[in-house]
């Protein structure tokens, strides 16, 4: 099976790709785990294609810009102040890891409605 691929939609703009970073909370995980991958920034949503060989596509995951009620700084495990808290407005929680996460909180903050 091939690897994912991201694909800009024809009326989307990207603000940031292939970004290394690491996903540490879903609303399908039910244990916080470390997943790396490289993540996209555009003005309609944020996608993370998980890397490695087995597991990529159920690690991978995209959401919409609109649909974000929240985002945050956080921690990450162990301790590290890398972590962005993304909350939805159904409820659902993403955590990211991110070098010099504050620009992309100012971005997503911008972006979401």
């Amino acid at each position: 099976m091939a690897k994912q691929a991201f694909e800009l939609h024809a009326d989307e703009t990207m603000f940031a790709e292939k970004v290394s970073a690491d996903s540490w909370k879903t609303p399908k995980q039910i244990v916080s785990r470390q997943v790396s991958g490289k993540i996209y920034f555009t003005n309609q949503r944020i996608v993370f294609l998980a890397s490695g060989l087995i597991g990529t596509e159920s690690a991978s995951w995209e959401i919409d810009m609109k649909d974000i009620q929240s985002v945050k700084t956080c921690m990450t495990p162990p301790c590290f102040p890398f972590g962005i808290l993304i909350t939805m407005k159904d409820g659902g929680k993403y955590k990211l890891g991110i070098v010099k996460r504050n620009k992309y909180i100012e971005w997503i903050s911008q972006h979401i409605s």
